[in-house]
Order: structure tokens, then C-alpha cells, then sequence
């Protein structure tokens, strides 16, 4: 019995370590079975997956289309930044491997903003959007193949290799290089004036300037040599014009001053422009503000004068009202009268038939160059949208919408006409309120039907159309204007991607046509003053614009570098004062 009862506790330990022994083996078998399966759902899983990606892999290289992009503007900018990195095999050409802020090119020329500040590196741009899957190629296009869809490039750069010309195929081309400056064919102006389209043209500007005072400064000078060389004409009295009058103006008075004392009295600045007001396109009342605030600055402003010859020291003005001819000594000669189309513009429009406008490619609303069949798209200031007028197919539609025959059209035969042209003819939904549409086309209607017999017939349909014609109005050549064009252009072909590069109309696919939404206009007009025109709320003047005007064109920065710079170089130029270094 001792031994009985001595041997249980061996007994229980013997039997608590079978019982944990098998736990064990219990446990360990159901975590086995679990490893096994998560590792059978993980190999499955996995396979899966390889298989989707190759199936996707292959899909989208069997679909990405060849997009090649001419230009590094803001239509192009706007562009990248828009389209979804995935669906095309995009490459980039330009002459220039940066993005230049181009509203701020005037500051440039005296350094109230240093010309670093207003660039950025085209292909960090790139890289933050489409990391390494876009190709850029630092080179001008120098021909298009049109039928054989290729481009020709050729490296301008000061450091060739043994190979600078190639040659890129595209099922896609966007043509985006921007405008040349027009100098009407007048003599002398390429060879003796400075333009202001690029980082280039800003310092040569910058270094003449301070120049003209160096040379004015050398002990001796005669006194007619100084007024010469200090006599800065403008020519041309839009905004950059404009601009740029306003900050040499600054620059005089509030750095040279204190540096030239002695010369200051002789620096003259004229402003030449051939149509009755400066800031043609802005309002009345802005007009005048900054006509009057130019003559209170001392800024002198030729109105109704055309420049017939510019030689090397001299131009020749003619004043319109009388014809009488002015010889104008000038130490630098600024020309800023518009733009006028670049040389791989004209040799495309010659090889695309139905290219009739001189000046700028003809596109649709959907930015296809017209008669390209859907391969070549374009933006910014090489194009212009064609804008094709009712009156020109007003018979087609009369008939069309007849649908009962007899040569008159009733009010719903009216409305059903409208509503299938409107997409065709952006200049309906223009001139009827799209909020109240059928009210709208009612009371346009009622108005047309001069005989009060419910019907219109063709006269009167034909008259009411010239009315809606009347709306059409051609888009300005800014960076406002290609900016939205570059972003409308990303948006498409990230969205239709399946159509584009097709040569099918793109109104029957439910395409949104391009929009442009003016956001308004702006002109710094020197001493901190600026002006301001909005759609809506009207116009702006004074101090109050001018900090506007900055907070814009910092927020229109493409990059939070840049964004700095400029904040930075501003907040330099106040505290110290702009550098007059001649580099």
C-alpha cells in the first residue's frame, strides 16, 4: 500500500507528461498544417499574380503608342503634368532643357529677379511626375515626315559628338515650340534690336543696359553721345513692352540714381506704339490709369507712330496722322510687337493640305491638327483653333433640320437643329445661356421670326445665325492661354487613350471639346504699382495690385524651388537693392 501510494505522484507526473507530449505533437501538427496551407495559398497567390503582370505587360506594351512632344513651354509642362505615366512611350524634344517662366522675363533684364530663379530643369519636371520613363532629347526638330510619321532633330549645342542629327519615329506628335517675334519685314530690326522671348535675349538685354551707362560715364563724353546712349526705346505697348519700360524705370530711379548721378538726368525712356493706346486689350479705364501714371513717371509714350527702319544707333518713326518721317537716336532699341510663326511651323502647314491660315496651324476643339488624321496634335502659340462659322454650312443645316420639307423651320425643328450643332459649333453654347438653354433658344426664336408666323424660314434662320457668329473670337497668344491648352491635351489623352492617334472624329466619341476659361490679365506698370482686368469682378489698380500681381505669378511657379527663388530674389532686390554687375 506504501508503495502504491508512493508511486502516484510518479504516476500523475508520468501522465501530466504524456498528456503535454501529445498537446504538443497536437499543436505542432496544426501549426504544420496551417504553414502548409498559408504556403500553398501564398505559391497559388503568387502565380496568379506573375501571370496578371505578364498578361498586363504584354497588353500595354502591345497598346502604348509612340508620343513625341516638340517643345519645353507651357503648353508642354502643362502637358506632362497631366497625362498619366503609364499609357504612352512619351519622348521630348527641345533646344532648351528647361522650363522658362516666361511673365517674368522683364524683371530679368535689371535684376529684380536673377534668371536662375525663373527656370527650372526640364527633366526634374519630368522625373517628379514619370520618375525614368520619358526620354529626353536636348535638340531641335528640324523637319516632319508627315507620311511616314517621323521627325528629324539636330543638336545645336556648342559640344557635338561625332553624331548630331537623328531621326524619331511617333505615332503621336504634339508640336509645342512656341513663336518667333514678328518683325513685319521692317529693316534693320533683327540685326539692331533686342527681343525678349528668352533666357538668352533677357541678359543680353540686362549687360547692354549697364553698358550704355559704363560707356556714358567715360570722362569726355560728348554731351549728344550720353543722351543717345541713355535713350532706351520700346517698341510695341503690350504688356511685356509695357513691363518692361515699368522696371527700367524702377532701375533708374531707384539703384542707378544713387550710381550715376551725374547721368541720371539724361536717361530717357520712349515708349512707340502704332494704335491709339498702350494695352490695346485691356480696359478703358486701365488704359488711361497707366498712360497717365507712365507721363507722371517720366516715361514717354508715341502713340499712332510706326517704326519704318531701325539702323544701328538710329530708328525711323513715321507719325500715322501726318506721315512725317522722326529719326530717333537710341543707345537700345527693345522690339515687342507680337509674334509671327517658327520655321518648322511653316514647313509643316506647307506639307498638311487645308492649312490656310499664315500664321499658326489650324486645329479643331480637340487640338488635332486639321487634315493630320488624328496623328499630330498641337499647343500654345504655334496654333490657332479654327473656327469653323454657321453661316458657311447654313444651307446643310436649314435642310437637315427640315424634317417635314416645307422650307420653314418650326421651333422644335429649331431646338433640335441647335442641340445636334452645338458640339460642332462651340460658338452656340456661347451665345445661349447653357443654364436656361431652351428658354434661351426660345426667345432667340421669337426674335429671329420677323413675321410672327412661328416659322423661320431660310432668310431669317440665316440672319440668325450671323448673330451667333458674332461671338466667335479668336484665343490669345499668352501663357495663360497654351498653359490650359497643355493641361486640356494631358487630360485627353489620359482619359481616351483608346482613341487618340485614330483618325475618327472625336465628337462622335463623347470627347469634351477644349474650353479656355480667361482667369484675367495682368501688367506691372512700374513704382509698385500694377494692373489688374478680371472677367467678372472687374479691374484693379495701384499697391494693392501689384502684391495681387506678385501672389499670382508666384503661385503660377511651377516648382516650390522656384516658388523660392523668386520670394527670395524680391525680398534681395527691396533690402539691397538690384546688382548692376555687367557678367
Amino acid at each position: 500500500m506504501l508503495r502504491f501510494i508512493t508511486s502516484i505522484p510518479r504516476y500523475i507526473n508520468k501522465s501530466q507528461m504524456f498528456s503535454y507530449k501529445r498537446q504538443l505533437s497536437t499543436t505542432r501538427l496544426v501549426k504544420n498544417k496551417f504553414t502548409w496551407k498559408l504556403m500553398c495559398l501564398g505559391a497559388i497567390s503568387s502565380g496568379f499574380y506573375f501571370i496578371y503582370i505578364s498578361i498586363q505587360n504584354g497588353y500595354t506594351a502591345e497598346r502604348k503608342k509612340k508620343v513625341i512632344v516638340l517643345g519645353s513651354g507651357w503648353a508642354a509642362v502643362n502637358f506632362i503634368r497631366n497625362l498619366k505615366p503609364e499609357l504612352y512611350e512619351l519622348s521630348i524634344v527641345s533646344p532648351a532643357n528647361y522650363f522658362l517662366f516666361t511673365p517674368l522675363l522683364p524683371s530679368v533684364t535689371v535684376g529684380t529677379v536673377e534668371v536662375r530663379s525663373v527656370v527650372e530643369p526640364i527633366r526634374n519636371l519630368i522625373h517628379k511626375k514619370h520618375k525614368n520613363t520619358v526620354n529626353f532629347y536636348e535638340g531641335e526638330c528640324i523637319d516632319v515626315d508627315v507620311e511616314n510619321q517621323t521627325i528629324r532633330c539636330k543638336d545645336n549645342s556648342a559640344i557635338l559628338g561625332s553624331k548630331s542629327e537623328y531621326t524619331l519615329d511617333y505615332d503621336i506628335l504634339i508640336v509645342g515650340i512656341g513663336s518667333d517675334n514678328a518683325t513685319f519685314n521692317i529693316p534693320g530690326v533683327k540685326q539692331h534690336c533686342h527681343f525678349l522671348k528668352s533666357v538668352e535675349d533677357a541678359c543680353k538685354l540686362r549687360n547692354t543696359v549697364m553698358d550704355c551707362f559704363e560707356t556714358a560715364a567715360i570722362p569726355g563724353q560728348p554731351q549728344n553721345e550720353i543722351e543717345r546712349l541713355l535713350h532706351f526705346v520700346v517698341v510695341g505697348a503690350g504688356p511685356t513692352g509695357v513691363e518692361f519700360a515699368a522696371e527700367l524705370r524702377d532701375l533708374v530711379r531707384d539703384d542707378l540714381k544713387r550710381l550715376y548721378p551725374h547721368l541720371i538726368n539724361y536717361c530717357k525712356v520712349t515708349l512707340v506704339e502704332a494704335l491709339p493706346q498702350i494695352l490695346n486689350a485691356y480696359d478703358e479705364n486701365i488704359k488711361e490709369y497707366t498712360t497717365n501714371h507712365f507721363k507722371k513717371d517720366g516715361i514717354n509714350i508715341w502713340t499712332k507712330h510706326m517704326v519704318t527702319k531701325v539702323e544701328k544707333n538710329c530708328v525711323t518713326v513715321k507719325k500715322m496722322e501726318t506721315n512725317e518721317l522722326i529719326e530717333v537716336p537710341f543707345g537700345t532699341c527693345v522690339w515687342s510687337t507680337g509674334i509671327a510663326p517658327q520655321d518648322l511651323t511653316k514647313k509643316i502647314m506647307k506639307k498638311i493640305p487645308g492649312q490656310t491660315n499664315r500664321h499658326a496651324l489650324l486645329t479643331d476643339y480637340y487640338l488635332q491638327v486639321k487634315n493630320s488624321n488624328g496623328h499630330i496634335y498641337a499647343m500654345g502659340d504655334c496654333c490657332t483653333i479654327e473656327q469653323r462659322k454657321l453661316l458657311s454650312d447654313v444651307k446643310e443645316i436649314f435642310t437637315e433640320a427640315d424634317k417635314d420639307s416645307d422650307g420653314k423651320l418650326s421651333l422644335e425643328e429649331f431646338k433640335a437643329a441647335m442641340e445636334h450643332a452645338r458640339y460642332k459649333y462651340p460658338q452656340i453654347c456661347k451665345h445661349f445661356s447653357g443654364e436656361d438653354w431652351d428658354n434661351s433658344l426660345q426667345s432667340a426664336f421669337n426674335e429671329a421670326d420677323a413675321n410672327a408666323d412661328g416659322c423661320l424660314g431660310i432668310k431669317e434662320f440665316e440672319k440668325l445665325l450671323k448673330t451667333v457668329d458674332n461671338k466667335l473670337t479668336s484665343l490669345p497668344c499668352t501663357a495663360q492661354v497654351a498653359s490650359q491648352k497643355g493641361k486640356y491635351l494631358g487630360k485627353l489623352f489620359s482619359q481616351h487613350s483608346d482613341v487618340i492617334g485614330e483618325a475618327s472624329d472625336l465628337s462622335e466619341q463623347g470627347v469634351k471639346q477644349f474650353e479656355y476659361n480667361h482667369m484675367g490679365m495682368f501688367a506691372y506698370i512700374g513704382d509698385d504699382k500694377a494692373v489688374l482686368q478680371f472677367p467678372v469682378i472687374g479691374s484693379f489698380k495701384g499697391l494693392g495690385a501689384m502684391y495681387l500681381w506678385k501672389a499670382a505669378y508666384f503661385n503660377e511657379s511651377v516648382t516650390t524651388r522656384t516658388k523660392c527663388l523668386i520670394l527670395f530674389d524680391w525680398i534681395k532686390s527691396r533690402l539691397f537693392g538690384r546688382d548692376t554687375s555687367r557678367i
